[in-house]
Formats: structure tokens, sequence, C-alpha cells
């Protein structure tokens, strides 16, 4: 056995955009399982079709060597963030956190996995697929595998989990996968298609999102408390605590017989308190943190025992107005708003180093995705002009609620409402967890007014319609501008580059000018390892970090 003790500090995810492509599959070699085929599209047309750049998929830690001999540790403690893992169905909006779609990761199998390059689709629960137009898609799917109940996977659980989840699921992040399929239909047992509303060039990918894992329609129906936990995956839920934690065992009926796990116990644990993260590591009650308090790193730098690594959120940290409330509704008080703020000094007060306020740009977009418009000009904080435009606005002396959840963004709300009032602008926070915040801000709601959260957006530009398009479950701020739909949907049906790259950036200023969202800041994450560990794959997606290969080798 190999290991190295030396001090490491590994930076991962900074600014990296994955390379998504349709039908650079063809002809891949990829290890994906026992009787596995390759993805083969039956198709024509150029072989990128959504956009370039570097891969942003990390393996951590990057030095870490074993061999044959190495032993590893039985069970791996893994500390959550600010996001609460309050449910295991990814049909509910209170299953949006970041940390949620790490467990159904383990969990749940998907049709489609991203490659550990980040560049094509490898075969998952389906081993092929094809189309001839972008609309109708036809997937093979794999035999042989069954549910951690027992019963056997086939394309009857895939038709009815596109129907619950259409049926169920408004507001859920499942939701914003599959509401563009207007027919899913079992042609054979183990042969499945899918007819869209529209040609949609974006729709592979997000067969490859956590939230898409396929459920168990028998363990639904008896039991829709916790029958969301069965699926195919790597791990089973052996425990569940709402907000405390989600207890995984190996699934010894995996069909990745080729690719067994080696940690037979993974424990992902909410800790909210960030001093006790610190102690946790220290006293070997926990192998990786993620979300260290920032005056605690330098400690952990100097040891010899520990990796320290940093990622950078590809979510947006900001401001969601509700269009639909009286005053929120009003453009003169959102801009007084958006001018009476110092992005820096919230960045800063709420999350210290790790935070950057000092914003390149004023588009809402995440950090990574594609075709950014780095053009956009940011808000700078003016309070006589803030002023000015609260004066010929509606608002009268009104408490304004900011809703908000998750201690980072509970600081930057507290910071805001100091900076309004020196506006004149009265507020009140409503501080609530990631499920309350999901569950009463889904679009149509007329009772929020300032939604303060972050957005999730994965590094595929499509994933931005679930915070602009009518019902997506990103969408707090009940945005609904036709010419932006418009937009959106063409980009759904555009294969060539430049013309996607052009829509996007047009969405970017039209979003920009109502005022109806405002970036505040970008996330990063100091975190924390044992030496050691490894085999958590890091994305530029936070919510798509797989830790289906975490191990720690048992000293």
């Amino acid at each position: 056995m190999k290991k190295r003790k030396s001090k490491r500090i590994v930076a991962v995810a900074l600014g990296l955009v994955i390379v998504l492509t349709l039908l650079a599959a063809c002809g891949s070699g990829s290890d994906s399982g026992a009787g596995s085929g390759t993805v083969s599209p039956t198709l024509a047309g150029p072989q990128d079709v959504i956009g370039g750049g570097e891969t942003g998929v990390v393996t951590l830690p990057e030095d870490t060597e074993i061999d044959d001999d190495t032993e590893f540790l039985e069970h791996v403690h893994v500390i959550v963030d600010n996001n609460v893992i309050s449910v295991l169905n990814p049909i509910s909006p209170a299953a949006a956190g970041t940390s949620t779609n790490w467990v159904f990761t383990m969990i749940h199998d998907r049709l489609l996995a991203l490659n550990a390059d980040g560049i094509a689709f490898d075969p998952a629960l389906a081993l092929t697929y094809a189309t001839d137009d972008f609309k109708t898609y036809t997937f093979t799917l794999r035999e042989g595998v069954t549910f951690h109940n027992g019963d056997p996977f086939t394309a009857d659980d895939v038709v009815w989990t596109v129907n619950k989840v259409q049926a169920d699921g408004l507001g859920s992040s499942a939701y914003d996968q599959w509401r563009s399929i207007v027919s899913a239909t079992a042609l054979d047992s183990h042969t499945v298609e899918f007819v869209l509303d529209d040609v949609d060039v974006d729709f592979l990918y997000g067969m490859t999102r956590p939230m898409s894992g396929i459920l168990n329609r028998r363990a639904f129906e008896e039991n829709p408390e916790t029958g969301s936990h069965i699926g195919t995956g790597a791990y089973t839920v052996e425990e569940f605590m709402s907000g405390d934690f989600a207890r995984l065992r190996r699934n010894p009926n995996y069909w990745r017989t080729d690719n067994m796990p080696v940690t037979e116990i993974v424990t992902f644990r909410f800790v909210p308190e960030m001093p006790t993260r610190t102690v946790m590591m220290q006293t070997g009650d926990a192998h990786v943190s993620f979300g260290t308090p920032p005056g605690d790193m330098d400690w952990f730098v100097d040891s010899d025992d520990f990796t320290v690594f940093t990622t950078t959120s590809n979510d947006p940290q900001g401001l969601a107005f509700n269009l639909a409330n009286p005053i929120t509704g009003d453009i003169n008080f959102r801009k007084a708003v958006i001018y009476g703020l110092d992005r820096v000094a919230i960045g800063f007060g709420a999350a210290g180093p790790w935070a950057d306020g000092n914003l390149t740009d004023g588009t809402f977009w995440g950090y990574t995705t594609q075709f950014r418009n780095t053009d956009i000009p940011k808000f700078e904080r003016d309070l006589d002009r803030a002023k000015e435009y609260l004066a010929q606005s509606s608002y009268n002396g009104e408490v304004v609620t900011i809703t908000t959840a998750i201690m980072t963004n509970i600081m930057a709300s507290q910071i805001i409402q100091a900076q309004l009032l020196e506006v004149g602008i009265n507020t009140e926070l409503n501080e609530m967890d990631t499920a309350g915040l999901g569950a009463s801000t889904v679009y149509g709601g007329t009772e929020h007014q300032i939604v303060q959260f972050f957005y999730l957006m994965t590094p595929n530009a499509g994933s931005v319609r679930h915070s602009f398009v009518p019902g997506g479950g990103q969408n707090r701020a009940n945005f609904d501008y036709p010419e932006v739909t418009e937009l959106l949907n063409r980009a759904r049906v555009t294969i060539d580059i430049a013309e996607r790259e052009r829509i996007y950036r047009e969405v970017q200023e039209l979003v920009y000018e109502t005022y109806a969202y405002d970036s505040i800041f970008w996330r990063r994450f100091g975190n924390v390892s044992v030496n050691g560990l490894g085999g958590i794959l890091l994305n530029p997606d936070p919510a798509s970090h797989d830790f289906r290969g975490v191990y720690v080798i048992a000293e």
C-alpha cells in the first residue's frame, strides 16, 4: 500500500466549463458495466451541438495511490454544508438542496450518465438511445437490473416515473427535467419512447441529472413516505432522519458488478454549527467536511493530516422579486432595492473571504454556465439613485418580507435588511429551512415578496429555463416574459453554436432589464478531508458531486 501524508491544497472546479456533447459518446470505450453497450444515437449532424470548453470534473484527491492490498474504512462520514436534507423524494419541491442531490445519486440511477471526463453520455439504466429529430427519443433499457426491494427494473417504471412527476411534481427539480415529455410509452418491457413537445437538444443532458432518477412504482404506491427511497443505485437507505442525517449501505445486488463501491456505509450528516464541523474533523468523527469555517482553515492548512480543497458553486446567490406581488411587482421598487445594495459588503459579511461580491458583470447566470454575457454592466450601490426610484414607486412604508434559508444566506439577508433601511425600505426576515423555502416560493404564489437564496444552474445553458419560464422549479420570481420564453424555446431547437450563444446572450440582456433577479455574490467553499480519502467526483455544478466511489484508506 502506498499513501502520501504530505499536506495538500487542491483547487477544484474554479471557473471551468464542462464539455457537453450529444454525439461524442458514439464509439466511446467507456467502462459502463457488465454487458453494457455504447450510447449510439442514430442521427447525423454536427458533432457538438451544446458547446465546448474545458472539462470540469475532478476526482478528489488526485494523488492517492492504492494497490490490491489496500484496506479501506468500512464507514465514511460526510459533513454537508448549509443544505439540510429534508426529504428523499425528487418529486417534492423541498428536495432542491445540493446535498439532497448527492444522496439521490447514491440511491437512484438515471437513464444516462455523464462520463468521467464530463464530455459525453455514458450508458446507465439505458444501454442506448436513438433519435432522428431531437424530438422523439427511444431508449433501450438495461436488463437484469433490480430495485432495492427486489423488483425488476422495466420500462413501466420509467413511464410511471414520468407521469408521476408531471402529475405531482410542479415546482420540483425533477419536474423541470421531465416536463417537456408529452408522451412516454413502454414499447416493450425494456424499450421506452419519449415524444417531446418540441425539439430539445438539451434533453439528454437532463437525463443525467441527479433528480432524474427512476422510481419504483410499487414501493411508492405502497408507502409514499419512504417509497421514494427505493432505487436501483449503488447504495440503499439504511436510516434517514429528516434534517439530521442519511445513512446509506452498499447495495450488494448492484448491477455494476465491475465497479462495486468499496465503502460499506456512507453517512451524510447535516451540521449547521460551523465550529462543530471543525471539532468533528479534528476528533475523527468525520472524514470530509464541506463548508469549513474560514477562520479555521489555517489550522487545517498547517496540519499534515488533512487535505484542504476549494470549490466554487456554479449557482448564483441572489435575489428574486415576486412579480405577482403588488409591492415587488413594481419595477421602481425593484430598482430601489438593487441600487441600494453593497454586494462586496454583503458577500464578505455572509461568508468572509469565501464569498466574492465584487462581481465582474450584472447578469443573473451560473458561474460556469455556457454563454455567460460578461458585457452586461454590474450594479453599483448608489443611494441617491435608489431613493429616487423608491419615490417613484408605489411603496408606502410597508414591511417587506425577505424569505431566506441556510446560515450564509440568512447572514446575507441581515446585511441586506440594514442596507435597505438606509434607502427607506422596511423589511423583515422569514428564516426557513431549505425544504420550507422551496415549498413556499413555488411558481404561482403571490404571498412571498423577496427571496434571497441560491438558484440551481448547471454548466449547460438549458438549465436556466427553470428560473425564467413559467412553472420552472427555480422560478421564484413568477417570471413570465413571453419574449424571454420564446427565445429559450428557440434555443432548445437550435443546433448551431453561434446562434445558441446569440440567443442566450439576448436572454440575459432582457432578464437584466426586468430587474426581476439580482446576483449578490458567488460562494466559494473551503473543504477539508482526512488524508487517504478519495473517489469523490467533484463537478462545477455542486449538485452533481458523485460520492458513490468514496473511500478512506485505513491506517
